[in-house]
């Protein structure tokens, strides 16, 4: 590991798209912006946000529930990282009862699908640099 990837926050990137997922990853990757961990899925998530620690999330929305219940959890403490810990999402849709909870659950931003590579770099730039941006 470089002096630079140790200085680099450590973002979880939650994606069930593959294709997605590896565009994400490699941005973030070769932008510097972050030491990106990926997870397919919320189970998985879970499992990394449990066994280590992340600065940051960036998770995709799903149709059943289950992010919601993550972030509900991730803000309950009931993981190795902080509550606290800087979370943006992603999403196909969203309506204006999920932004107010995605805002209960201090979602700092929010990026609609479809979105370029610019709107990636944006949020996840915007997580580390803004104090809190609105959902």
């Amino acid at each position: 590991m470089s002096t630079t990837e140790a200085v680099l926050p450590k973002l979880l990137v939650v994606e069930p798209d593959f294709m997605l997922r590896s565009i994400i990853i490699g941005v973030v990757r070769e932008m510097g912006l972050a030491q990106p961990q990926e997870a397919l899925s919320v189970e998985r998530a879970e499992h990394a946000l449990a066994e280590g620690h992340f600065d940051a999330v960036l998770i995709a929305l799903n149709e059943d529930g289950a992010t919601v219940k993550l972030l509900e959890r991730l803000r309950g403490g009931h993981f190795v990282c902080p509550a606290e810990t800087l979370v943006a999402v992603t999403a196909q849709h969203c309506d204006s009862g999920m932004a107010l909870r995605l805002r209960e659950l201090d979602v700092r931003r929010l990026l609609l699908k479809p979105f370029k590579v610019k709107g990636v770099i944006e949020t996840i730039g915007g997580l580390f640099t803004a104090p809190a941006a609105t959902a």
